[in-house]
């Protein structure tokens, strides 16, 4: 599998391929959870360098959380899985789970999220119409029951 979108109805993804370097894992010989945000962060801009619409240029990280579930201790490939859990007029909140090459092992999950600022200002500001309809198709939709 390579870079893309899922075409799963009820949790759409963009699935990203992140190289996991030696230099990378620490003193415990193992990837740290800034790592993690870094590879997630990788993700995202991937994800959003796929837009035409490119007018969200002054974005600001407002909150990261990294569960950590396994850890990576060898260098390879990590695949990072990133869909959108909420999106409002400024904000917009991604879930992601890193895991193995082939999805099997989790190491990490977590969510982050994104603002919108006004580069003047630098006050939250409302997304552009095009910004909205691009995440809105990561945006998650599952049903109460699932």
């Amino acid at each position: 599998m390579h870079d893309g979108l899922t075409d799963d109805i009820f949790n759409p993804r963009f699935v990203f391929f992140s190289p996991v370097h030696v230099d990378e894992l620490g003193g415990f010989a193992s990837l740290s959870r800034d790592r993690f945000a870094h590879h997630v962060d990788e993700a995202i801009v991937a994800w959003q360098a796929s837009m035409e619409n490119k007018s969200e240029q002054s974005l600001g990280v407002r909150d990261i959380t990294v569960e950590l579930l396994d850890p990576v201790i060898h260098p390879g490939t990590m695949r990072v899985d990133v869909w959108v859990e909420r999106l409002d007029a400024n904000t917009c909140a991604y879930g992601f789970i890193c895991s193995s090459h082939d999805g099997r092992t989790a190491y990490a999950r977590g969510e982050r999220t994104i603002t919108k600022l006004d580069p003047a200002s630098h006050r939250p500001t409302a997304w552009s119409l095009p910004f909205r309809n691009k995440q809105a198709t990561l945006l998650k939709n599952l049903p109460a029951y699932v």
